[in-house]
């Protein structure tokens, strides 16, 4: 709730009181998650180091755990901090495997989210066609989901 009002300390105080209570239980599952919470926090803030190291124990326990959607979507918040760094490659690398587990677990939203991130490096990349591709295929994806406000945002993104 606090993360939607942007009011990211009081956010970060209730997600790191639920972490030391998750610890304390061993539920393996609920403190990765909160680690991925807090990574994003971290991220918004611009935080990318600070982001990244939460982001890569929530996906050491994510695997250890098996969660496989868990994976894919800590690959593209991973991917997301690599291109905000001007890491292109290593962010390309994250998107991608992020897609293809994405795809392989047959999440269309996920999928869609994907390829706007893929969309959105292709552009930074000076890459259009491929940039276009990409985003006709999130866009597809978001039309068919109903997913008006995904929509905005993508086309606010871009002004094919």
């Amino acid at each position: 709730m606090y993360c939607g009002w942007g009011d990211w300390n009081q956010a970060e105080t209730y997600y790191q009181q639920a972490l030391d209570l998750a610890k304390a239980e061993k539920d393996q599952g609920l403190i990765a998650g909160l680690q991925g919470q807090l990574g994003d926090i971290e991220r918004k803030r611009g935080n990318w180091d600070a982001a990244e190291q939460l982001y890569r124990q929530s996906l050491e326990l994510r695997t250890e755990l098996g969660d496989r959607s868990g994976i894919a979507s800590t690959w593209g918040l991973l991917g997301d901090i690599e291109q905000y760094r001007g890491n292109w490659d290593a962010a390309e690398r994250l998107y991608r495997q992020s897609l293809e587990l994405r795809t392989e677990l047959g999440d269309r939203w996920s999928v869609g989210v994907s390829n706007e991130g893929l969309a959105l490096l292709a552009r930074d990349r000076n890459n259009l066609e491929l940039a276009r591709q990409h985003y006709t295929i999130a866009r597809d994806i978001y039309i068919q989901l109903g997913a008006v406000k995904a929509i905005e945002i993508l086309d606010s993104n871009f002004d094919f």
